[in-house]
């Protein structure tokens, strides 16, 4: 009976010690995460409205201010201090000229060619470091 009891408490022990390493792993990434999300939001909501032919210059330049300001966070999210990497740089970089290059205000067919583009930066840094 006290074996069981030891093993009990042992194996509650350890999916409690997990549990703390696991949640305290997720927060180290948690400006990534975040920065990938409301990449994700403000990039899908302008192309569906691109799509739908509703692109509204007000809420697509918020979505194109959004997006450069989160471009300029990038390197510093994703790479530690004092690191480099070239081709993620090169990467970030990509991206920021394909944001810089979207013109909010043109007609929605323009502004969807260049959301692809945008998405295209996306996916090519994606496809390394994912």
């Amino acid at each position: 009976m006290r074996y069981l009891i030891c093993l009990v408490v042992g194996a509650l022990a350890g999916v409690i010690v997990a549990g703390m390493f696991t949640s305290a792993m997720q927060r180290r990434n948690a400006w990534p995460r975040a920065l990938m999300n409301v990449m994700q939001h403000e990039l899908g909501a302008a192309r569906s409205a691109a799509r739908d032919g509703t692109c509204t210059v007000p809420a697509q330049a918020r979505s194109a201010a959004h997006l450069r300001l989160v471009a300029g966070d990038l390197e510093g999210a994703l790479l530690a201090a004092g690191t480099k990497d070239r081709v993620l740089s090169q990467y970030i970089t990509d991206f920021g000229k394909a944001v810089t290059a979207w013109d909010a205000a043109a007609a929605c067919p323009r502004q969807a060619e260049a959301l692809t583009t945008i998405a295209n930066a996306c996916e090519a840094c994606h496809r390394d470091y994912r």
